[in-house]
């Protein structure tokens, strides 16, 4: 019982982080903010296992830099 009220106070807070440091974000422009949401575990775990070509593609993808060559 312990362990499921543990997991539900990191789920708030977490829930919590992600609205308050990433709501004007979201107000700004909702599909990057999406993308920023969905890259951020990858280029984490890319970063953290030095894969440093996938890091690259991942922050260009997130930071829409091959549409802003085309």
């Amino acid at each position: 019982m312990f362990k499921y009220i543990i997991s539900f106070v990191f789920l708030v807070i977490t829930i919590v982080f992600i609205y308050f440091g990433y709501y004007q974000d979201y107000k700004r422009n909702p599909k990057e903010f999406k993308r920023t949401l969905i890259v951020l575990p990858f280029g984490v775990l890319a970063k953290l296992f030095r894969m440093e070509s996938l890091n690259k593609k991942i922050k260009d993808w997130a930071n829409l830099e091959d549409e802003k060559e085309n």
